[in-house]
């Protein structure tokens, strides 16, 4: 298909060029002119147009049509409402900023994202620093944290996360057993811790009667158990779409409510800052994939002692766009280091940040 403006080779079913913006699909009138005494061509007033006899009719305009250009391209048009699109600083993942149309630049050129949604931002800034205060307080090495932090900066915006489904089958071998019984600190560690204690008490009254016999004692030691078995895992893991911004990768298994997500619309955002990207999907893909054996590694060693081998297999859904609305807060510790604590909007929880190993006045 040509544009009917300009000239140039667009995508079929496209409403406007990527290059000049021309409304494609309009029909200039005939200078034919009809003969006298005879009807106007076409349909009566009130019928929808009709194909050809024989024809079949077209197919039905797409909702957002791909839009396509060389990766040279600096200015493009949005093929959704025909709005001005100007990529800066290598940018190439762009949300127009009239229609909320998402468009990035793949291989074949630009071309519409077609899954693309939002999360509601739900807490104001006051709330943000609560959450984030409670989660500074965690640990009974840590006290009055908080109290002691001095904000520098509490910033919402919206910031894109490619949501990559990804899951894991991996065949995994190690031994159990044969050491120590491992300490808990839940319920049940001070039955443990006791059993661990007579143990040992009871060892050492062995050995000292031993001693006075001028024998020996043997202790009998567990043996370990090889073990091999399979896991499957699944994991719905958010890979940011902006480069330079790694304090905003979740780094600990956490996922965003995607079950709450809703289309895309610039207007929900209420005018905060909604950041553009440039990570590709396909690069997203990639990430995500390291992500989730690095989190199915971590499940294999709950189920061993000792993680001998560690075979996995990967499978992978097409991805889709998420803006999703993250509190970045930056605060000073008594003075002596800068630290961050990222916020999710939507649910109101820490989704990664840092805080001091110990903190006792």
């Amino acid at each position: 298909m040509f544009c009917q403006k300009c000239g140039k080779q667009i995508p079929d079913g496209a409403v406007f060029c990527n290059f000049c913006g021309g409304q494609q699909g309009v029909v200039a009138p005939s200078a034919q002119p009809q003969a006298p005494g005879y009807p106007p061509q076409g349909p009566p007033p009130g019928y929808p147009p009709q194909a050809p006899g024989g024809y079949p009719a077209p197919p039905p305009e797409p909702q957002h049509p791909a839009a396509y250009a060389s990766a040279g391209t600096k200015d493009l048009k949005c093929s959704s409402c025909g709005a001005p699109l100007t990529p800066q600083s290598g940018l190439t993942l762009i949300t127009c900023d009239y229609c909320g149309v998402a468009t990035s630049l793949g291989t074949g050129g630009w071309s519409v994202i077609q899954k693309h949604f939002m999360l509601d931002n739900r807490i104001d800034q006051q709330v943000a620093l609560e959450t984030g205060g409670k989660w500074l307080d965690q640990g009974i090495l840590r006290r009055n944290v908080s109290k002691n932090a001095e904000l520098l900066e509490a910033t919402l915006r919206y910031v894109p996360y490619w949501i990559v489904p990804t899951s894991v089958t991996a065949d995994i071998q190690g031994l159990k057993g044969g050491g120590v019984s491992t300490m808990g600190t839940g319920q049940g560690a001070g039955t443990t811790a006791a059993k661990v204690g007579l143990s040992l008490l009871a060892g050492v009254a062995a050995a000292a009667a031993a001693n006075q016999r001028g024998g020996r004692v043997v202790m009998n030691q567990p043996q370990p158990v090889r073990v091999r078995d399979r896991i499957n895992v699944f994991y719905n893991i958010p890979v940011v779409g902006v480069r330079g911004y790694n304090k905003y990768q979740p780094d600990d298994g956490y996922t965003f409510n995607v079950q709450g997500k809703s289309s895309y619309d610039k207007k929900k955002t209420g005018g905060v800052e909604t950041l553009d990207g440039d990570v590709a999907e396909q690069e997203a893909m990639q990430f995500a994939q390291s992500l989730a054996q690095k989190y199915a590694e971590k499940e294999a060693r709950k189920r061993v002692d000792t993680l001998e081998s560690f075979v996995p297999y990967f499978q992978q859904s097409p991805g889709e766009l998420l803006h999703a609305p993250v509190w970045f807060v930056r605060y000073n510790h008594k003075g002596k280091k800068e630290m961050f604590i990222l916020i999710d909007g939507n649910a109101s929880k820490v989704i990664d940040g840092e805080r001091p190993a110990a903190s006792l006045w």
